[in-house]
């Protein structure tokens, strides 16, 4: 039943931006779009959907590859400070081609190690960012924390967006899920799925926290690990 929703999903997505290059194609064919003018602009957004489509593919494509066990077997023990320090950094200037205002904070000895792939971790955070990026409102904020305790390393990425309904909480890592709030968003609606199935994997854990108007805050929580042990 959840590869039959899954599969229904994705057809239903990619139908969409399918129907439109179709549409605007046979629009110049049979001469109802004409003027040089005027098939430039139908000719851009062909274009434009086309893009949307191959995106669409390609992240489905990535999904489809998690399924493949053998990336588990090169968890590499590595310092976490350089990396989220890098993500912090790049989602600063992405803010600023977004009118958001991000703020970082990096609390974390750089001495700390976990086994993580930098790829796919980066690649969960960055999910979560593009979110936060999607339902926060121009000049609203963005905040990344990043801080440890005794035990463990918290990063919470915050913002002050739509915020998610209450009821939709327990369902928003679920395979292809919309939101009540997100319907007319474009995409597979699988970006939270995979940032789930990444911390799941690496044996992290991710909680969420939201309210509807206010914004929504996403929680990984890393185990420290004992090298002595």
């Amino acid at each position: 039943e959840r590869e039959k929703r899954f599969i229904m999903g994705i057809s239903h997505d990619l139908r969409t931006p399918v129907a439109v290059i179709k549409g605007y194609s046979e629009a110049i064919s049979d001469g109802i779009v004409s003027g040089e003018e005027e098939i430039k602009k139908t000719v851009n957004i062909i274009h434009s959907k086309t893009k949307h489509l191959e995106n669409m593919i390609n992240t489905l494509i990535k999904f489809v590859k998690l399924e493949n066990k053998n990336w588990k077997e090169k968890l590499i023990l590595q310092p976490l400070e350089p990396v989220v320090n890098e993500f912090v950094t790049t989602s600063i200037q992405t803010g600023i081609l977004f009118n958001k205002k991000i703020t970082g904070s990096i609390n974390l000895s750089k001495e700390i190690k976990v086994y993580f792939d930098k790829e796919l971790f980066l690649r969960a955070l960055e999910n979560l960012f593009t979110n936060a990026l999607r339902y926060t409102r121009d000049n609203d904020c963005i905040e990344i924390r990043v801080n440890e305790n005794t035990n463990e390393i918290i990063i919470e990425i915050e913002d002050s967006g739509i915020g998610i309904e209450k009821k939709d909480l327990q369902f928003i890592f679920d395979i292809s899920f919309r939101g009540t709030n997100s319907r007319q968003e474009e995409g597979l609606g699988i970006g939270l799925t995979v940032v789930k199935y990444i911390i799941n994997t690496h044996k992290w854990t991710i909680d969420v926290k939201s309210e509807k108007n206010v914004g929504t805050t996403f929680i990984i929580t890393i185990p420290k690990i004992d090298l002595k042990a």
